[in-house]
C-alpha cells in the first residue's frame, strides 16, 4: 500500500495523520504512514501545564470559531462536551496609554471604529487622531494593485496614531509581529478589498456589521455552537487545556509514530523518496508531507529544489516566550474585569500584551487565585527570549506588572514557555513568494507542504491545510503505485 511520511509532529502533522486514517477509510484507499518529530513530545506548540490548580498554556490558548476546521475536528474526536467559551460579558479590552490602561472603545471591528459615540468618548485616541481617522470616509482609494505592509495601509486610511494605538497592539499580538513589515494581504485582504470597493474602511465595516446583524436576525442564532444550548463565542478553548486535543488526536493515530528523531536527508527516487533518520537508517516512502517549520524544509528540500529551498528560507522566524504568573485575589489591587491588555510600541515596556487569563476563560485558577500571561518577545524584542534566563524573565514579568497594575505581591505559581523561532513572518510579498512554492512543489511528485509557514498562523489554518494535503493525496494516489 502507498505509505506516507509526515515530518513534523505539530498541530498540522497531527491532522494530517488524522485525516490521512479518516479519509483512507472512508475512500477504501489503504495508506500506511510513519509520523517522525525531532521533539520527545508531539504537538508543537500546543503544551498546557499545571501549577497547583492552575492551568497554563504555553502556546495558543484558544481558536477562533469563524474558521469551522478546529471546532469541527473537535466535535470528530469527541471533544465537543469540553469546548468552553471565553467570558464574554466580561470581555473588556484594555490598551496601555501614557502609562495607564485605558478600554479599548467599543464598537470597533478589526481596529476600525463603525460607532460614533463610544468612538468619540474614548481617551485613547487625541482629537486630532480622531479627525485623522474621521478622513478615512474622503480620502481615496489606493490606485497601485499589489501588497503592502499593514503599517502602510493603516497610516494611509486612519492614521499613525491609530496604528500604534490600535492597530499595532492588535497585530503584535494576534501575529507578534512588526506591522512595517507584515503583508496586508496574507493577514487582513479584506481590508484592501474593502478599500476598493466601498472607499472606505469606516464605511464598509458599517455595512457589514448591519449586514451581520440582519443574518443573525433572520437566521435566528447565526453560526452553529459545537455544544447544543451553548451560545457561540469568538474564541473557544478545552476545559483542561488546548493539550486535550493534542492528547484526543494521538490516540486515535495507528500509524508509526517516532519521536525524538529527526530527518537529516531527503533523495528522490523513482518514484517516491527515501527518508534518512538520524536515529533509526532510511526508509523508502511514497509521498512526504513537510509539516516542519519552513527552515527546516529549506534544508531537507535544497538537493531536490533549489529554488524551493531559497524561498522557504526567506520566511523569517522570530523568538517568543510566554509567562504565566499565578496570584492569590486578595493580593491583587484591583479587580481583573476583562482579557487583559494590549502594549504600544510607544509605551517603552518590555512585553508585547497580558492576557487575565483566570478572567478569560474558567477553570484556569483556583476560586481565590488569578492568572497572568504575559507575552514577551516577537519581531522587535526577541533579544529578550534569546538572552535572558528564566528567573530574569519572571524578574521582567513582575517589575511590568509592578509598574503597569500596581501588583507588588509575589506570584504563588509561575511556569515559562520559549519558542526559538517559532513563530512565521508574512512579510510584504508572502503571498507571491508562497504561490511559487506551491507551485514548485507540485512539480514534485508525492511532495506537499503543510503547517503555519504559508496561508495562515491559527490552529483552524493548520488543520485545513493538513486537510488540504490529505485530499491531494487521495487524488493522487494512483501515482504512488509501484
Amino acid at each position: 500500500m502507498p505509505h506516507v511520511t509526515i515530518i513534523g509532529g505539530g498541530i498540522a502533522g497531527l491532522a494530517t495523520a488524522y485525516y490521512l486514517q479518516k479519509k483512507s477509510r472512508e475512500n477504501g484507499i489503504p495508506f500506511s504512514y510513519s509520523l517522525i518529530e525531532s521533539a520527545p513530545r508531539l504537538g508543537g506548540k500546543i503544551v498546557t501545564d499545571q501549577v497547583g490548580d492552575f492551568i497554563i498554556e504555553g502556546g495558543p490558548d484558544s481558536f477562533i470559531t469563524q474558521k469551522p476546521w478546529a471546532t469541527q475536528l473537535c466535535r470528530e474526536l469527541g471533544l465537543a462536551d469540553r469546548l468552553i467559551p471565553t467570558n464574554d460579558e466580561r470581555r473588556n479590552i484594555y490598551v496601555l496609554s501614557k502609562g495607564k490602561l485605558v478600554p479599548f472603545p467599543g464598537g470597533y471591528r478589526l481596529t476600525v471604529p463603525t460607532e460614533f459615540v463610544p468612538f468619540a468618548l474614548s481617551p485613547l485616541i487625541s482629537p486630532l487622531g480622531k479627525l485623522r481617522m474621521g478622513l478615512d470616509l474622503v480620502i481615496p482609494p489606493r490606485r497601485e494593485q499589489g501588497d503592502e505592509s499593514l503599517a502602510d495601509f493603516i497610516r494611509r486610511r486612519l492614521g499613525a496614531e491609530a496604528l500604534d494605538k490600535i492597530a499595532g497592539p492588535v497585530m503584535a499580538g494576534i501575529y507578534v509581529a512588526d506591522p512595517e513589515r507584515l503583508s496586508l494581504l496574507s493577514t487582513f485582504p479584506m481590508f484592501a478589498e474593502m478599500e476598493q470597493k466601498y472607499g472606505s474602511l469606516i464605511k464598509a465595516m458599517r455595512v457589514s456589521k448591519k449586514s451581520t446583524a440582519s443574518h443573525s436576525a433572520n437566521n435566528g442564532s447565526g453560526p452553529r455552537s459545537p455544544v447544543p444550548g451553548q451560545p457561540l463565542a469568538m474564541f473557544t478553548s478545552l476545559r483542561g487545556g488546548m493539550q486535550e486535543l493534542v492528547e484526543a488526536l494521538t490516540a486515535q493515530l495507528q500509524g508509526d509514530l517516532q519521536l525524538g528523531s529527526r530527518v537529516i536527508g531527503l533523495r528522490r527516487l523513482s518514484p517516491g523518496f527515501e527518508v534518512t533518520l538520524d536515529s533509526s537508517g532510511t526508509l523508502q516512502t511514497d509521498a512526504v508531507v513537510m509539516a516542519a517549520p519552513a527552515f527546516i524544509a529549506a534544508g531537507l528540500l535544497e538537493p531536490l529544489e533549489p529554488r524551493l529551498a531559497a524561498l522557504l528560507r526567506q520566511i523569517r522566524y522570530v523568538s517568543t516566550a510566554t509567562v504565566s504568573l499565578g496570584y492569590r485575589r486578595t493580593d491583587l489591587p484591583t479587580d481583573l474585569n476583562g482579557f487583559g491588555f494590549m502594549v504600544p510600541k510607544s509605551e517603552n515596556r518590555q512585553i508585547l500584551a497580558c492576557t487575565w487569563s483566570s478572567t478569560k476563560f474558567d477553570h484556569r485558577a483556583p476560586a481565590n487565585g488569578a492568572l497572568l500571561r504575559l507575552f514577551v518577545g516577537g519581531d522587535t524584542k526577541e533579544h529578550l527570549v534569546e538572552t535572558l534566563a528564566d528567573e530574569e524573565l519572571f524578574a521582567l514579568a513582575q517589575a511590568e506588572l509592578r509598574a503597569i497594575m500596581g501588583i507588588t505581591a509575589p506570584p504563588v505559581a509561575q511556569r515559562v514557555f520559549r519558542w526559538p523561532k517559532g513563530n512565521a513572518q508574512y512579510d510584504v510579498g508572502h503571498l507571491d513568494r508562497v504561490a511559487e512554492m506551491e507551485q514548485l512543489a507540485a512539480a514534485i511528485p508525492g511532495l506537499y507542504l503543510a503547517g503555519s509557514a504559508f496561508r495562515g498562523i491559527g490552529l483552524p489554518d493548520c488543520i485545513k491545510s493538513a486537510l488540504t494535503t490529505v485530499e491531494g493525496l487521495m487524488l493522487q494516489v494512483k501515482t504512488f503505485e509501484r
